[in-house]
């Protein structure tokens, strides 16, 4: 364990006054706002962390930590970061049935979730329950054929709300 500490000359009586002794355990443990975040300490704050995301389209238990309008934020088994699961991906919704994430899920619920996308700019990954079973975690669309639908009818919508415009 090193000391750090040093002396200081007083100008105006010019007399030496020796500064405290400081050991590295009693020295702040703050940083300065432009140190590089290798040095910064991975586990107080998990946006420092590496982004390691899932795999994508692994199946995952999870517990539901917030939720919004747009949705519930997820904590996976194992993984640092929590995953949105978009409030469209929640549940299957009736044609024409508005679905509100707070009446599908709440804060402690466990679930079963399927890794959908995965935003490496961003270090973000974006889940779903409605391809899960949530009593057994079985994989209810192990093609992505019911995924990659749901994406071709999205970008359809989106394409003629443009044309509309």
């Amino acid at each position: 364990m090193a000391a750090t500490g040093g002396s200081k000359l007083n100008a105006a009586s010019s007399s030496f006054e020796p500064q405290a002794q400081q050991t590295e355990a009693e020295a702040p443990r703050t940083l300065p706002r432009d140190a590089p975040p290798s040095r910064v300490v991975v586990g107080r704050n998990p946006r420092l962390a590496p982004f390691s995301p899932p795999q994508k389209y692994s199946i995952h238990r999870g517990e539901v930590q917030t939720v919004q309008e747009f949705g519930a934020f997820v904590t996976l088994e194992g993984i640092a970061r929590d995953g949105l699961c978009h409030v469209s991906q929640l549940r299957r919704a009736e044609s024409g049935q508005m679905l509100q994430a707070s009446q599908i899920v709440k804060p402690g619920d466990r679930v079963w979730c399927k890794v959908l996308d995965i935003s490496w700019t961003k270090q973000r990954f974006f889940l779903s329950l409605k391809y899960c079973n949530q009593d057994t975690g079985e994989d209810l669309d192990p093609d992505q054929a019911e995924h990659l639908a749901d994406l071709a009818e999205k970008e359809k919508q989106k394409a003629s709300r443009t044309d509309q415009a």
